[in-house]
């Protein structure tokens, strides 16, 4: 393996450490499961710029070459996560660990929607456990889920986010294939996030399951009689969200959707929600709050 060594004996340590931990966990699942994963470690050059230092993937999954396409923020790096296959399948496992080393600045996403296919028995899985470093920014601003009819979804994230760093973390389900007449026609759509400051104490934790087939009335309430569901947390410190709180109001009034937003436990950052029939709606509010995080934490 080759490793980008800088001079300093001390940095050459924390750069292999950090590397050693994009290994995954689970390595093996039996056929015809299908195991995806990435593996990225993104770093600084000698410009300031982020760059991917270290990158792993296994088949379906692959990363996009990191690009500079915003003039404002030239360091930040904008990543692509693309999957080869059209979709998650029962019984598959993708998972994705990202460690943005000290000082790093990135946006991540991913191609297109996830679809999440008819499962019979077992459980599609994807699992998403990111590390902020020391003073680092990054936003992980994934496409919506897709459930399909009979589908059994869960989804695992862990988060960790040290001292003087900021992570936004979104996550956009939606009810269905509704152009196909498959509103709430998943059976299973679970997703926990657990979050932890840098000496491993959680700051919080959130779990949302939907199961429509079991409970319809109490998932369309969940839902607010709209078909698009979002949440957004903005982990960073209390100063920070002080200063960023201030924008909401204008946020909010955005578009024609339900929204709210509130502050996370333990001084841990700020949550938003919303609900809306419009995709375009959604994203306009997460653009809205990325932007404005930008401006008043990246804005020396």
């Amino acid at each position: 393996m080759i490793y980008y060594l800088r001079k300093r004996k001390k940095r050459v340590t924390e750069i292999k450490y950090s590397v050693s931990r994009l290994f995954p966990v689970h390595k093996k699942y039996p056929t015809p499961s299908t195991y995806g994963f990435i593996g990225i470690f993104l770093d600084t050059n000698e410009h300031s710029r982020t760059i991917i230092r270290d990158l792993r993937t296994k088949a379906p999954m692959l990363v996009q070459r990191a690009i500079y396409p915003d003039t404002q923020f030239p360091q930040m790096a904008y990543i692509y996560l693309m999957s080869s296959s059209g979709g998650i399948l029962e019984g598959d496992t993708l998972e994705t660990r990202i460690i943005a080393g000290k000082n790093t600045v990135s946006h991540i996403t991913n191609q297109a929607a996830t679809k999440i296919y008819k499962c019979t028995g077992k459980l599609s899985k994807q699992l998403v456990d990111i590390h902020i470093e020391n003073n680092s920014y990054l936003e992980f601003i994934p496409n919506q889920i897709i459930p399909f009819r009979s589908s059994r979804f869960y989804q695992e994230t862990r988060l960790k986010v040290e001292e003087g760093s900021t992570l936004i973390y979104s996550e956009i389900i939606s009810a269905g294939r509704i152009a196909s007449d498959e509103k709430f026609q998943f059976q299973v759509c679970g997703l926990r996030i657990n979050v932890y400051d840098n000496n491993d104490r959680i700051l919080f934790s959130d779990f949302m399951n939907l199961e429509p087939t079991a409970n319809f009335s109490g998932t369309e309430f969940i839902f607010g009689n709209k078909t698009i569901y979002s949440i957004v947390y903005l982990i960073t410190s209390p100063e920070r969200s002080r200063k960023i709180e201030l924008e909401f109001d204008r946020i909010v009034r955005k578009g024609k959707l339900y929204v709210s937003w509130s502050t996370l436990p333990n001084q841990a950052g700020l949550i938003v929600k919303m609900l809306s029939d419009s995709i375009d709606d959604i994203k306009d509010v997460i653009h809205s709050i990325t932007d404005s995080s930008r401006q008043i934490i990246l804005q020396k």
